[in-house]
């Protein structure tokens, strides 16, 4: 007779799990605040805290502070929290531009990282000799063995996906043919992903504001837009392949036109190639004397900095273009709150500075209200950091996921 149900490891491993996720959510906690937080006993969870801290995955931080407003009798509850130095994660990012890669702790603090500027020359044997070369480079550097590294996570955003010969099979991105051309160079673990689902993970915030988890957007800027929803700190499946789909929503009805997309759509209106081409139309000594002068009678010169210098400087016909994309990312913006409930919207890839991020804020503001507006905020995950992402999912399947036991 076939018996049925969970195997002693399994618990374990998902009793622990449960734990590993209630610590990272709530910080510091004590053990009866995880045991009531998962509705099981103080003495389990005391069992298998104690093992994980022996095994260097969790530590004893201390006694809780004193609540003035609720002096507690007998002794104060002792803190556990992750070790975040007892595992490593190396992680790359492909994208248009660079690659990068560089090692973190589990909290995705940087350790050391590296980056090769890539163009349409740079071939996919180029890109894998570099990760490769990097990998073992960097574990060499920080004297760590393929035990102490959880392995590297590699993320690729879309457009790169047919110069990796990443493609779809049954639906799914099918990562296995570039895995196995970088798991022939290391002695670590390999996984691939969607690069922006990953940086929207090592975006994500996990602790629960106000004791509650929310859901969160991350809005990429490149080649394509890109967008990947967290829905209560876990990816929505939903976003994981198809993150350019949001080049279809629209934001100015009955506006331009792009084929195969409908008229106002983001590819037409807001992508950086529609935005590009809208100053191009309005580039001239006469018309732009300010932005003229700033890229020195060159439109390819034109870029964030000289745009908003214009701006500032009081270029009338720059200030109604820029006004006027806002305005349609603030329709995004709107939509993306309402219909995905998030209280958090990353842009990823945007390059404004505070001064232009706060132009940008005041005029979503006067637009769709403060409230829907101040959920808007800058990627901390930019540039030659965006490997961090590729941390995130290593740290996700390899540590998180298995409950520490890797």
């Amino acid at each position: 007779m076939e018996k049925l149900g969970i195997s002693k490891l399994d618990l374990k491993r998902r009793n622990r799990m449960q734990i590993l996720r209630v610590i990272r959510e709530s910080g510091p906690i004590s053990r009866v605040d995880v045991a009531s937080a998962l509705a099981i006993t103080r003495a389990a969870v005391t069992i298998i805290t104690n093992e994980m801290i022996e095994q260097g995955i969790l530590l004893e931080i201390g006694e809780a502070p004193i609540n003035s407003d609720r002096l507690q009798k007998g002794r104060r509850k002792i803190l556990i929290d992750i070790n975040m130095n007892c595992k490593f994660a190396l992680g790359a990012t492909v994208d248009e531009k660079e690659v990068t890669i560089g090692l973190t702790n589990l909290n995705c603090e940087i350790l050391d990282k590296a980056s090769m500027v890539i163009d349409e020359r740079t071939t996919s044997k180029d890109i894998v000799t570099f990760i490769i070369d990097k990998c073992n480079e960097m574990m060499a550097n920080s004297a760590l063995d393929k035990n102490s590294v959880l392995g590297v996570g590699i993320g690729v955003v879309p457009s790169m996906w047919g110069k990796l010969k990443i493609f779809y099979k049954d639906g799914v991105l099918d990562f296995s043919n570039f895995i196995d051309r970088v798991s022939s160079g290391v002695s670590i673990d390999v996984r691939c992903g969607n690069a922006i689902g990953l940086m929207a993970l090592a975006s994500n915030d996990f602790r629960n504001p106000n004791g509650s988890q929310i859901n969160q957007a991350f809005l990429h800027n490149g080649n394509q837009v890109n967008l990947a929803i967290i829905n209560k700190n876990d990816l929505s499946p939903d976003y994981l392949s198809y993150t350019y789909m949001i080049e279809k929503y629209i934001v100015n009805p009955g506006g331009k036109s792009y084929e195969g997309y409908p008229d106002g759509s983001v590819k037409a209106e807001i992508s950086r190639t529609a935005i590009l081409n809208a100053l191009y139309d309005i580039y001239s000594k006469e018309n732009t004397p300010m932005l003229y002068e700033l890229t020195e009678g060159d439109k390819s010169k034109i870029n964030t900095d000289n745009v908003f210098t214009a701006l500032f400087r009081g270029e009338q016909t720059v200030k109604d273009l820029v006004d006027d994309v806002i305005s349609k990312y603030a329709v995004l913006v709107n939509n993306l709150a309402v219909s995905h409930f998030a209280q958090k919207i990353y842009i990823h890839n945007y390059n404004l500075n505070e001064k232009q991020f706060d132009y940008v804020k005041r005029e979503m503001i006067r637009l769709i209200g403060e409230d829907v507006a101040d959920r808007v905020v800058l990627s901390g995950v930019e540039g030659k950091t965006n490997f961090v992402g590729g941390c995130a999912l290593i740290i996700q399947d390899n540590f998180y996921v298995r409950g520490g036991m890797c």
